[in-house]
């Protein structure tokens, strides 16, 4: 006799359709909504954005947010931001032309079968409005504790914080899961387009080795290698030891690669993997397949975007000749120093970007002004300072690109109050901008400039102790100055290749010259080798 279930709070969001039976959605969990196939709530409409808004269960309460959309979420008839907005029976969600409606329910575990097993589920979350026969098999096979809970963890690797711990953390679980005694992920290397173990997690003894997880994915098939004998035949060096008795290797599959494996071995105590235990494995590669390709794609679109703001900030840059790279130099000395603050990687990421674009609103700015070799008057530095305002209205002009807002109009507030441009003290401004404030200075005073030298690094670390708590964030201040070290290395190395560039040392090595009258020499005898031969041609007609 199975124990009594308690009902468990679920939230359930409707749809009404042109004249047909709403669709529906339950979950005592998360519902994501958006485009994105694979989101709890998946909708075909062109005014959802691809990820757009998110209802989930916050300290017992039902709570909606938007995810950073293009057209908004709307809770009741006022539109919401990231901020998560309680929930009640009743209330509407538009996200795009959408309109759905709330209701909050009780309900008991699902029942489903699991072989000859019974296992109950939280609560599913229903993409399609047919009704779930929940009673059908799912296949043979052991129960697994935790196998779902890995299927929804491998699914939110893209959106992990940290995904490579939350990738470790998954591979931990796996090993327990599939009573393995080593579970490891191999990728394969862009840059060599060879396998490589990116995480791995071992009940003692060394990470596995390579060789079977090639073979799953040269054959672009999930294999499961029964015993020893099998995967000794590919010389996998613990199988030819004799201390493995099973291997799974389970290929990671994109749309339009293979590009890695999942691979879990068991020792010689151990029962040997089923071919249950291959399917199973196999589901849960496909799901890691599907983070680890979204991830991947997050992190190029990021750096294409990073590269496209890094180009739009030189070309302002280009228009005063001499603040040459400041820019980039700003933005290194803000990482540093975030760093060293312990800024979460999501902060970080987003000051590199915020940072780049910090005076974007120069470009705005007129170019006898901006170029002007001396000192500006009063009207002159007056119109300088619109640069901020005018940045911030180029960023709010971009979609999703709201949070860099803080650091490029909040760069030259001060923390006693007096900054511009809107007078903001102490913490009231972004801890993103005074972190750029600092940076800024710095480059600021350490620059060369028409009508001054840059000052020493150890009078303008000076003047930043002078300007703690008045000017900038004290605890800023501090911080930077931890760094002198390496902020004083990268001042030395820059003013050396600058040295160099201006003798014209750069150019070339002695071995790189030496090379270069080899290849000009080989051309001229080739040349001379042609002139002979087309002369001998000649004769000869």
């Amino acid at each position: 006799m199975e124990p009594p279930s308690t009902e468990q709070p679920c939230v359930t969001l409707s749809l009404a359709g042109d004249g047909t039976a709403p669709r529906t959605w339950t979950a005592s969990g998360h519902l994501r909504m958006g485009r994105l196939p694979e989101l709890e709530v998946a909708l075909d409409d062109l005014s959802v954005s691809r990820l757009h808004a998110e209802v989930y269960l916050l300290d017992e309460v039902w709570v909606v947010r938007d995810r950073g959309s293009s057209n908004g979420t709307v809770l009741n008839g006022v539109r919401i931001g990231r901020t998560p907005q309680p929930l009640k029976a009743g209330d509407t969600i538009q996200i795009g032309a959408l309109v759905f409606t709330v209701d909050l329910v009780r309900v008991r575990p699902i029942a489903v079968r699991l072989g000859n097993q019974t296992v109950h589920v939280e609560a599913a979350a229903r993409r399609h409005p047919d009704p779930i026969d929940t009673t059908a098999p799912v296949g043979a096979g052991p129960e697994r504790p935790g196998f779902l809970r890995l299927i929804r963890a491998a699914h939110r690797l893209a959106e992990a914080p940290r995904p490579a711990d939350a990738l470790q953390a998954l591979i931990s679980d796996a090993l327990v899961c599939f009573g393995a005694r080593r579970a490891a992920v191999f990728l394969v290397d862009d840059a060599t387009g060879h396998l490589a173990a990116r995480h791995f997690a071992a009940r003692g003894g060394r990470p596995p080795g390579k060789t079977l997880a090639a073979v799953a994915l040269r054959r672009r098939q999930s294999l499961l290698f029964a015993d020893r004998t099998e995967a000794a035949r590919y010389q996998a060096e613990s199988a030819v030891s004799g201390d493995l008795n099973s291997v799974i290797c389970a290929i990671l599959q994109a749309p339009d690669r293979a590009f890695g494996a999942l691979h879990l071995d068991r020792g010689m105590e151990a029962e040997p993997f089923t071919a249950a235990d291959l399917e199973l494995a196999d589901t849960l590669a496909d799901a890691v397949a599907l983070g680890l390709d979204r991830q991947q794609l997050i992190e190029r679109n990021r750096a294409m975007f990073v590269q496209t703001v890094t180009a739009l900030a030189q070309a302002v840059e280009m228009r005063d000749e001499y603040t040459g790279n400041h820019t980039q130099r700003v933005t290194t000395y803000a990482l540093l120093l975030a760093d060293e603050l312990g800024l979460p990687d999501e902060d970080r990421k987003q000051l590199q970007v915020a940072t780049l674009l910090h005076d974007i609103g120069k470009i705005g700015i007129d170019d006898a002004i901006l170029r002007k070799p001396g000192r500006l008057s009063d009207a002159e530095f007056t119109q300088m300072k619109t640069h901020v305002l005018r940045g911030a209205e180029i960023v709010q002009m971009i979609p999703g690109l709201a949070w860099a807002l803080p650091v490029v109009r909040g760069h030259h507030e001060r923390w006693d109050g007096r900054g511009y441009p809107d007078a903001l003290k102490g913490e009231e401004i972004p801890l993103t901008a005074r972190v750029v404030a600092v940076a800024d200075a710095f480059d600021a005073m350490t620059s060369d400039r028409p009508y001054r030298a840059g000052m020493p690094a150890a009078r303008a670390f000076a003047e930043l102790q002078t300007g703690a708590g008045t000017h900038f964030d004290p605890a800023c201040v501090e911080a930077f100055a931890r760094l002198r070290p390496r902020l004083e290395a990268l001042l030395e190395r820059e003013a050396r290749e600058r040295r160099d560039a201006e003798a014209g040392l750069h150019t070339l090595t002695r071995q790189e010259l030496d090379r270069e009258r080899a290849a000009l020499a080989g051309a001229a005898l080739a040349a001379l080798r042609d002139a002979v031969h087309e002369k001998a041609g000649a004769d000869r007609v």
